[in-house]
């Protein structure tokens, strides 16, 4: 019994000594751990260098003096000041016993970069949802108006020209301050039927917005998102086409309105271009045409006579004209498709 009681003492001392061993080991790990933060510590080579340029920029400007004593901290109630202040460059630092525990943290700070050169714009309805905008575009801005609703925060002075009014009232309102882009667009996000005319697979404004070649539309001042000609081209209004057409009550009233319009009767022959009022242009285009030509453009679009739709439809088929293109805007929609979306087979 004695003989066991022995070797298990000796056991427990060998067992004690192993673990002595490894929580010493540990607390020399744990002393050896950099912390993640970093801070400003002033050494004495750190110190003596501050001096030296200190001294140098007393020599420089003997006028200046500046007293630590006096310093004080902005919002003192709300920031905990330590006991031993470092002392402000322009004092002797060597002497600082405890500067290494005054010293403050550097954070590293990585600025918000908001961009500000281009903008959705686009007229709702009060029914409909366009949150959609903000949360999957939000890299751009966005100006939505309410044309039903003048209570609303940002609303037109009546729903007429569907869309028209609005992209108008932008213009007009944002003139001496727009960004590089704007796009006009409809309030839906995307699905058949209701947007059966955007150019994606899933008819997502969503997607084809974040194609944009933005590059593009600087170089060409405007562009259709879409591609697909039909319909629209090559020769939706026309005129003074004899005998008219049965159903082609916006071609009846085209001319008629392009003199209210342009105020001239240069009334093309043939206009075409791929419905159906969804567009970008550059800031450098729209202010190709001064301010009262656009405030004359929403005062038609207010006043006319003609009912909502063909107010509506005689925009669609003359904004690429009023941003500069020809009376026949028709590009070829693989060349369309790689200029305006960076793929020749986008849809």
């Amino acid at each position: 019994m004695r003989l066991s009681y022995r070797i298990g003492a000796a056991a427990l001392i060998i067992l004690a000594i192993i673990l002595i061993k490894r929580h010493l080991d540990l607390v020399q790990d744990d002393a050896r751990v950099q912390s993640g933060w970093s801070f400003s510590s002033f050494s004495a080579e750190s110190a003596a260098d501050g001096t030296s340029n200190t001294n140098a920029n007393a020599n420089a400007n003997p006028d200046t003096n500046v007293n630590s004593d006096s310093a004080t901290a902005p919002n003192s109630d709300r920031v905990s000041t330590p006991k031993s202040k470092p002392k402000l460059t322009g004092s002797d630092m060597t002497n600082s016993k405890d500067s290494d525990a005054a010293a403050r943290p550097m954070y590293e700070t990585t600025p918000i970069i908001v961009p500000n050169d281009r903008v959705i714009v686009m007229a709702r309805l009060s029914s409909e949802d366009t949150s959609w905008v903000s949360t999957d575009l939000n890299e751009w801005r966005n100006v939505i108006y309410t044309v039903d609703d003048t209570t609303a925060t940002r609303h037109t002075p009546k729903n007429k020209g569907r869309e028209a009014l609005a992209y108008l009232q932008y213009i007009v309102d944002h003139y001496d301050d727009l960004p590089s882009t704007i796009v006009f667009i409809h309030s839906h996000k995307d699905g058949w039927p209701g947007a059966w005319h955007t150019d994606t697979m899933a008819y997502s404004n969503v997607d084809s917005i974040r194609a944009l070649q933005t590059e593009f539309v600087q170089r060409n001042g405007y562009v259709n998102l879409r591609c697909q000609q039909t319909p629209g081209c090559p020769d939706e209004i026309r005129p003074f086409r004899d005998p008219p057409q049965f159903g082609r009550t916006t071609e009846r009233v085209y001319a008629q309105s392009w003199i209210e319009l342009f105020n001239n009767t240069d009334v093309p022959e043939v206009v075409g271009v791929a419905c159906c009022s969804q567009f970008a242009v550059s800031k450098e285009q729209v202010l190709k045409r001064p301010l009262d030509h656009y405030q004359w453009f929403y005062d038609w679009v207010l006043n006319t006579s003609l009912s909502d739709d063909l107010a509506a439809h005689v925009m669609e088929y003359s904004w690429h004209i009023i941003f500069g293109q020809e009376a026949v805007y028709c590009p070829d929609a693989y060349q369309c498709y790689q200029d305006v979306y960076g793929n020749p087979y986008f849809w």
